[in-house]
C-alpha cells in the first residue's frame, strides 16, 4: 500500500509540474521600452571601488567584477536593441532598450559605469574624450528580484548626438505649412520634417539646409497633421525627432457639387405641390473646409423672374411650386467661398416610381439604436438609402447617415437615453427618391407602437383574414419584433409584422377545421403572446351555396312557367269553354218557353248605331225593365204602366207561377246587351221570337 500511495503521489507531482510548465510557456513576455538619461550629477562613488560610478550608493555591493559579470551573462537576453548617445551641450547620457519582462509592474533602472583603471572624479567622467563599460541594473519593485544587463563598452566621442529641436511656430494656409524652430547651442548643417495625417504613416522631407522657417507643400486643405523636426550637427549622429506638433490647414472653396434628389408631393384639390429635396454632405476632401450652409434656388421655366433662394444648414429642404417646370440648383459654401452649384429639371406633374421603404422597426442595442427596414425591388435601381434621425422636441437638430441600396439595417450612435428620436428612412435613385417612411423610438423602448384591436375580418372555407391596428405609446417594453402565426391540425404559418401591415390573409386552409391565430412579441430574454383568437373553416363558402341555389330556383321558376303555358294552351286548343247563356239576364230571357205577351207588343224602331270592335258591327238595344209587383199564380201579363208605346219598347211582365219558382225576378237595372242587328224591316218581337 505504501508503494502505491508512493506512486501516486509522484504522478500526482509530475501531472502539475507539467501544468505549470504550460501555462509558463502560454505567458507571453511583456515588450517595454525602457529609457534612461544620467548627468554629473547623478554619479557618484564608491568607496571601495575606485573605479566604479553609480547612480545609487546601494548598487556598490554588485560590483564585484567576477559576479558581476557572471550574473550579466545569465540576464543579458533580457535586454534588446540597447542603443546610447551622448548630448555635448548638455553633458547628458542617455541610453535605450527593449526589455523583456513578463512582469508589467514597476521597475526601478539604474547605471553601473566601470574602467580599469581609477575613477578620479565620477561627476567628470561625462566628457567628450571619456570611455568606460556600462551595466544596466533592473529591479523589480514589487518582488525585488534583479537582473543585469551585458557589459557594453562606451566612447562617447562616437556617440555625439544633435539636440532635439524644438518647434516654435507654425503658419498655415489651405495647402502649406511653413515652420520654425530652434536646435540648441550648436550649429546646425541639415535638418528633416516628417509629417502624418490622423492614423497614416509618417512622409519625410527630403533633407535641406537649416533656415530660419521651412514650406511644405501639397497638403489637403482643412486636414489636421502632425510635424516633426529633427537635425544634425557635423560628424554626430542625427538628433530624436522633436516633440509633435499637431495643426489644421486652412479651409478652401468646396471642389464639388452636392449630390440631389428630390420629391413631389401633390394635392389633387389643389395646383400646389410640395418639393422635397434632399442631397448627400460633400466629402471632407471636397468640402475643403467645414461646410457652414446650402443655397437652393428654384426658377420656373416659363418665369425666370420668379427665382426664389432659399439658405439652410440641414441636408434637406421643402418648398412649395405650382404645377410646373422648375429649374432647381443646390451648391454648399463654408467660409472660403461657394462650392459649384448642382442642377436638376423638376417636372411636377410628372409620376415618381422611387417605391418607399417599409417594415420599418426599432430596438435598443446597448446605448444605440438598432434600425431595420424592407424595400420592395423594382426596375428602378435604387442606389442608397438617406436616414434622417432628430429629438422629437428639437427638429433642427437632425442628423444624417447614408448607406449602400444593397443595406438594410444600420446602427444610430450617439441617442441619449431621455430623448424621443424621429427617425425617417428615403429611398435614393439618382435624382429622384421615395417620399419618406417614419417611426419614433427611444433608447429605453425601442419602438414607441403598441399592436390593438386584433380581430377577425373573414373566413372561408380555404382562407381567414385578420386585421389589428397600431397605435402610439410609451407604455411598452423593447420588442425586437412582432410575429403573426397560425397553427391548425394540419396547417402552421408565420411571418413578420410592421407597421405598415394592418391586415393579413391565410391561404390554403382545410375546410372544416379549427384554427388558432395569435401575435406574439420577441424580446431579447424570450417571447410573449400579445393577442389571439380561434376560428372554424366552414364547410361550404357563401359563393358555393349561391351556386347551389341559384340553378335549384331558375329550375323551379322555369317547371312553373312551362306548366302555366301548357295549361292555358290545353283549355286552349283541347278543352275550350263553351259559353252558358244561363249567366246572362238576356241570356235567360231568350232561352225561357214561358214568357207570355199580348199579341202585339210595341218596339222601337232603332236608327242603326255602328260600333267598330275589331272590325266587326254590332248594334245595342237598350231595354228596361219595368216591373210590377203581382201574385205568385198570376201570369206575366203586360201592364199599362208604359202606356207610351211611342218611340219605347217596354212592356211589363207577369211571371208564371211555375216558372217563378225556379228563376229570381228581375231587377230593375238597366241591361246594356250586345246583339245582332236587327233587319230593318222587324219592328217588334212577338213571344220571344224574331220571325224570321
Amino acid at each position: 500500500m505504501t508503494s502505491r500511495r508512493v506512486l501516486c503521489v509522484l504522478i500526482c507531482a509530475f501531472s502539475l509540474s507539467c501544468c505549470a510548465s504550460s501555462l509558463k510557456s502560454n505567458v507571453k513576455p511583456a515588450f517595454n521600452i525602457q529609457e534612461l538619461t544620467v548627468t554629473e550629477k547623478d554619479l557618484t562613488d564608491c568607496r571601495n571601488y575606485k573605479n566604479v560610478c553609480v547612480m545609487d550608493s546601494s548598487d556598490c555591493i554588485s560590483t564585484a567584477t567576477d559576479g558581476m559579470l557572471k550574473v550579466s551573462r545569465t540576464r543579458a537576453e533580457n535586454f534588446v536593441n540597447t542603443s546610447c548617445h551622448y548630448l555635448f551641450h548638455e553633458m547628458s547620457f542617455t541610453c535605450r532598450w527593449i526589455q523583456l519582462n513578463k512582469d508589467r509592474r514597476e521597475i526601478i533602472n539604474t547605471f553601473i559605469i566601470s574602467r580599469a583603471k581609477d575613477i578620479t572624479h565620477c561627476p567628470s567622467l561625462l566628457n567628450l574624450y571619456s570611455s568606460f563599460y556600462l551595466t544596466i541594473k533592473s529591479k523589480n519593485v514589487f518582488n525585488q528580484n534583479v537582473i543585469f544587463s551585458a557589459v557594453y563598452k562606451v566612447k562617447l566621442n562616437e556617440i555625439i548626438q544633435t539636440p532635439r529641436p524644438v518647434i516654435t511656430s507654425v503658419n498655415t494656409t489651405d495647402t502649406s505649412l511653413t515652420i520654425t524652430w530652434t536646435s540648441g547651442k550648436g550649429t546646425i548643417t541639415k535638418c528633416l520634417i516628417r509629417h502624418k495625417h490622423l492614423n497614416e504613416s509618417w512622409t519625410e522631407t527630403a533633407v535641406f539646409p537649416p533656415s530660419v522657417e521651412s514650406l511644405i507643400d501639397g497638403l489637403q486643405p482643412f486636414t489636421e497633421y502632425s510635424l516633426s523636426v529633427s537635425c544634425v550637427n557635423g560628424l554626430s549622429r542625427w538628433s530624436d525627432w522633436s516633440a509633435e506638433t499637431r495643426v489644421k490647414t486652412s479651409e478652401s472653396r468646396p471642389t464639388a457639387a452636392p449630390s440631389v434628389s428630390y420629391y413631389v408631393s401633390s394635392d389633387k384639390k389643389s395646383r400646389i405641390r410640395q418639393l422635397w429635396l434632399l442631397w448627400k454632405a460633400l466629402d471632407t476632401k471636397d468640402a475643403r473646409g467645414l461646410i457652414r450652409g446650402y443655397e437652393v434656388s428654384y426658377t420656373p421655366i416659363k418665369q425666370p423672374s420668379m427665382r426664389q433662394v432659399v439658405y439652410t444648414s440641414d441636408l434637406k429642404t421643402v418648398v412649395s411650386i405650382m404645377t410646373e417646370e422648375y429649374d432647381v440648383t443646390v451648391a454648399a459654401y463654408n467660409s472660403a467661398g461657394q462650392s459649384p452649384h448642382r442642377r436638376i429639371r423638376v417636372h411636377a406633374d410628372l409620376p415618381q416610381d422611387v417605391p418607399a421603404v417599409k417594415g420599418l422597426w426599432v430596438y435598443s442595442e446597448g446605448p444605440s439604436l438598432r434600425l431595420h427596414w424592407e424595400h420592395e425591388f423594382t426596375a428602378v435601381n435604387v442606389s442608397e438609402f438617406a436616414i434622417e434621425w432628430h429629438c422629437a422636441e428639437n427638429k433642427d437638430s437632425s442628423r444624417w447617415e447614408r448607406v449602400n441600396g444593397s443595406t438594410f439595417t444600420t446602427i444610430l450612435t450617439g441617442i441619449r437615453p431621455d430623448e424621443i428620436y424621429n427617425i425617417s428612412v428615403y429611398s435614393v435613385s439618382d435624382t429622384l427618391c421615395s417620399r419618406s417612411t417614419s417611426i419614433s423610438a427611444n433608447l429605453q423602448h425601442g419602438t414607441l407602437l403598441d399592436l390593438v384591436r386584433f380581430r377577425l375580418v373573414n373566413v372561408t372555407k380555404s382562407s381567414v383574414s385578420v386585421q389589428w391596428v397600431w397605435q402610439e405609446t410609451k407604455l411598452s417594453i423593447n420588442v425586437l419584433q412582432y410575429r403573426l402565426v397560425l397553427k391548425g391540425k394540419h396547417d402552421s404559418q408565420s411571418l413578420r409584422i410592421f407597421p405598415n401591415t394592418q391586415q393579413h390573409s391565410f391561404y390554403n386552409l382545410q375546410a372544416n377545421t379549427r384554427y388558432s391565430v395569435f401575435i406574439h412579441g420577441e424580446t431579447t430574454t424570450g417571447n410573449f403572446s400579445k393577442a389571439s383568437l380561434d376560428v372554424n373553416t366552414p364547410l361550404l363558402d357563401y359563393e358555393e351555396i349561391v351556386k347551389l341555389a341559384v340553378p335549384v330556383l331558375f329550375l323551379v321558376l322555369g317547371f312553373g312557367i312551362f306548366f302555366i303555358l301548357t295549361r292555358t294552351v290545353w283549355k286552349e286548343y283541347f278543352f275550350p269553354n263553351i259559353a252558358n247563356p244561363g249567366h246572362s239576364l238576356i241570356g235567360r230571357w231568350l232561352l225561357n218557353p214561358h214568357y207570355e205577351g199580348s199579341d202585339k207588343i210595341c218596339v222601337q224602331q232603332l236608327d242603326n248605331f255602328f260600333v267598330v270592335d275589331q272590325q266587326t258591327e254590332r248594334n245595342i238595344i237598350h231595354v228596361e225593365h219595368c216591373m210590377s209587383v203581382v201574385s205568385e199564380d198570376e201570369d206575366l201579363i203586360p201592364s199599362k204602366i208604359c202606356s207610351n208605346c211611342e218611340g219605347t219598347t217596354q212592356t211589363l211582365w207577369k211571371s208564371n207561377s211555375d216558372y217563378e219558382e225556379n228563376t229570381q225576378t228581375p231587377s230593375s237595372v238597366t241591361e246594356y246587351i250586345n246583339c245582332p242587328i236587327i233587319p230593318a224591316n222587324l219592328d217588334y218581337v212577338q213571344n220571344g221570337q224574331i220571325p224570321g
